[in-house]
């Protein structure tokens, strides 16, 4: 790693003023179009391309359709990709910039707890196969990454709770400061006080940032990161909210998905995987019964789901596309309690007895 992730961070007080400092001649804007209805005056004068919500956007055909506009716009190899929204721009801009013209300069200005909390942070970028999620992409670190927490005040209840999810994974990971800011602070006293949501975002950033300085390329210890994720992905695909719908098109209520996956955000079915890998971690004798209940009690605090109706045999289904997985096993990441989570090489005949006999609990 050339850089420090570290130096490439900053809290701003201003979004016009920063991205005019840095979005001159040669610069595009890649913008979720709710940001752009809710802050069109920050974008102003700013050369931009306006894409819709959703993960169903995460698609080769949006890296065409963007990648001809950059062409048009005049975009050179000198030129500046800046990504502001939420996850799906992040990773979409991150992945565009790393492979347009074999790699230009690109930023972030993270608009959901989500994206600054987590989806930011490390220089993953990529789009989902189908209904497989990130499928394809690059690990390329952004030039900078700009957190205005004021973006967050604009946010649904649903969606900030969703980014909570993110937050309360890293707050297992590492226990620490987190964790008790997490005990000392609950919702009631976070989401309508700017100088605490700072705090959360500074603690939960650096968590990830000091896992992905360790191990950029996912080799050991950045696969911590991915706890609540195996399972979480493989509801999230069950959830059909990849399923190709057209680039600039909404999408529209599945009616493909299987008894039991009601459409669910990314944070919620990290959730969802989080707890059962504690639940699984009881199992294997790993953790104690008291570490499932204080991960319930955080998700609970923020409305966040924690159990699916999904048919175990549906899930391995997905699971069998992780791109984690080797051979007959994957390296599931176990809580064994805060601060202390490993990663274990698990067989998928056994993930699948786990899930088949919690569904029967």
């Amino acid at each position: 790693m050339s850089i420090s992730i570290k130096q490439t961070l900053h809290f701003i007080d201003s979004p016009e003023e920063f991205l005019a400092d840095i979005a001159v001649q040669n610069t595009m804007l890649l913008i979720d179009e709710n940001v752009l209805n809710l802050h069109e005056k920050c974008f102003e004068g700013f050369d931009s391309i306006a894409i819709p919500s959703g993960e169903s956007q995460k698609r080769i055909e949006a890296v065409e359709y963007i990648i001809a506009a950059l062409l048009d716009a005049g975009i050179d190899r000198n030129g500046t990709l800046i990504g502001i929204g939420g996850g799906v721009v992040t990773d979409l801009t991150g992945f565009i910039a790393s492979v347009y013209l074999r790699g230009i300069n690109f930023g972030f200005l993270p608009t959901t707890l989500l994206a600054m909390c987590d989806a930011s942070i490390g220089g993953k970028n990529g789009i989902n196969f189908g209904a497989f999620k990130n499928m394809v992409g690059t690990i390329t670190q952004p030039n900078f990454i700009a957190f205005y927490p004021a973006f967050l005040s604009t946010l649904s209840d649903r969606e900030f709770n969703s980014g909570m999810a993110e937050v309360i994974k890293h707050a297992v990971i590492n226990g620490g400061a987190l964790q008790k800011f997490l005990q000392d602070n609950r919702r009631a006293t976070l989401f309508e006080n700017p100088e605490k949501i700072k705090k959360l975002c500074q603690l939960a950033v650096e968590v990830k940032v000091t896992v992905v300085e360790k191990d950029e390329k996912e080799d050991g210890l950045r696969k911590k990161l991915n706890l609540g994720h195996t399972i979480g992905h493989a509801i999230e695909a069950l959830n059909d909210l990849t399923a190709p719908v057209g680039f600039l098109q909404t999408r529209t209520e599945s009616k493909a998905n299987p008894p039991g996956a009601s459409e669910k955000t990314h944070g919620e079915c990290v959730a969802i995987g989080m707890v059962l890998a504690a639940r699984i971690a009881v199992r294997e004798g790993l953790a104690k019964e008291e570490l499932v209940e204080e991960i319930i009690d955080y998700c609970a605090a923020y409305s966040l789901p924690v159990k699916t109706e999904i048919k175990p045999e549906l899930l391995i289904e997905k699971i069998l596309k992780d791109k984690k997985r080797k051979s007959g096993e994957i390296d599931f990441i176990i809580p064994h309690g805060f601060g202390d989570v490993r990663i274990v090489p698990l067989a998928l005949t056994e993930l699948e007895n786990h899930l088949k006999e919690m569904a029967n609990e």
